[in-house]
């Protein structure tokens, strides 16, 4: 539905109208909408929640702000049009012809071309230094230990059976606990470098041009291996429950929905995902040099935490978990209790 204020504010900074049959809308956290204008333009608006917009990304000088003054290569973002940072609405032009990596992940694969780049993007942002004291660090929220022992009674109250079961399942896995814990050591004590902080495949466009990174809300400095390990989350949650829930659509039969059968189409997928993986890691490497072993096992460890966070996303609009999510959790558990051995799975050798 179209936003009044947003259309407000795009009259106001001169760009006309929108176009009623132009105007579209994306899932997200945020409102947003785009269009072409009577003014000839194609923009995109969206407004940040005020709760994002105190939060500890939103600290520190837009990303747009700071990199201007330094040369590119691989890393863009969306160029901006206007911004209103009282009223949290941020303006950029609209990609229109663009599709999304997910979308080209889904349809064909990734062709190892577009993952090198997005590897060097990453690189080039990890290897940016930007005024610290203008970009936000304080930690991100989750993974969160507390989650772990209790709810409060009003995350309680409010969960659904599928994420009640969630919770139990973490509360009755101290192994699973114990890896959390390490991994979150092992972040602090990891050299802090400017980070998306809230990557996901649907956020990166493609267009004849290249790759265009979006939502840079959570921008901060933080251990790289966040980004990295939610790139690689994003392809295990691809190949483990995205593939094996259609192919268990279609095939119809119950017996293909036992965790082994769930496992092994997902593994499956990763080895078709396996050149497009490593093609990323080579990409980032080709820009920040020096292999780290260290750095690998955390972006495993982060890449397993975003599976169990895409269960979790699911769960909380199911009465129970599905076979297919329950699979996911021990995909997810595993690559967080046993990072090292998921490095060569995930591609990551060249780390």
């Amino acid at each position: 539905m179209p936003d009044v204020e947003i259309e407000q504010f795009v009259r106001q900074r001169g760009f006309g109208e929108f176009l009623a049959d132009t105007v579209v809308t994306f899932p997200g956290r945020n409102t947003n909408m785009a269009g072409s204008t009577t003014s000839g333009h194609d923009v995109f608006a969206k407004r940040v929640t005020a709760a994002r917009r105190a939060g500890d990304g939103g600290a520190g000088a837009p990303l747009e702000d700071l990199a201007r003054t330094r040369p590119w290569r691989y890393l863009r973002w969306p160029v901006v049009l206007a911004v209103d940072p009282g009223r949290g609405i941020h303006l950029t032009r609209w990609l229109k012809d663009s599709r999304t990596v997910a979308e080209a992940v889904t349809e064909q694969g990734l062709h190892r071309q577009p993952a090198h780049t997005l590897g060097a993007a990453l690189g080039e942002l990890h290897s940016a230094e930007f005024d610290r004291a203008r970009v936000g660090r304080r930690p991100l929220p989750m993974p969160s230990v507390r989650v772990f022992s209790a709810l409060s009674l009003t995350q309680y109250l409010e969960s659904s059976g599928g994420l009640n079961e969630f919770w139990r399942t973490l509360q009755n896995d101290a192994d699973l606990k114990r890896a959390v814990v390490e991994l979150k050591h092992a972040e602090d004590e990891a050299a802090a470098v400017p980070i998306h902080a809230d990557l996901r495949l649907d956020q990166i466009l493609v267009t004849d041009e290249g790759l265009t990174v979006t939502d840079w809300e959570e921008f901060r400095y933080g251990d790289a291996a966040r980004d990295i390990g939610t790139v690689l989350g994003e392809f295990l949650h691809r190949c483990v429950v995205e593939v094996a829930a259609d192919d268990i659509a279609v095939d119809g039969a119950a017996g293909n929905g036992t965790d082994d059968e769930i496992v092994a189409r997902g593994v499956r997928g990763l080895e078709r995902a396996l050149p497009a993986l490593e093609a990323f890691t080579q990409g980032y490497r080709s820009v920040r040099s020096g292999r780290d072993r260290a750095l690998a096992e955390r972006a495993v460890g982060f890449a397993g935490w975003h599976l169990l966070d895409r269960v979790m996303a699911a769960a909380a609009y199911s009465a129970e978990l599905s076979p297919v999510h329950r699979a996911a959790v021990g995909v997810g558990r595993t690559a967080l209790a046993r990072a090292g051995h998921f490095i060569g799975v995930l591609g990551l050798e060249a780390l």
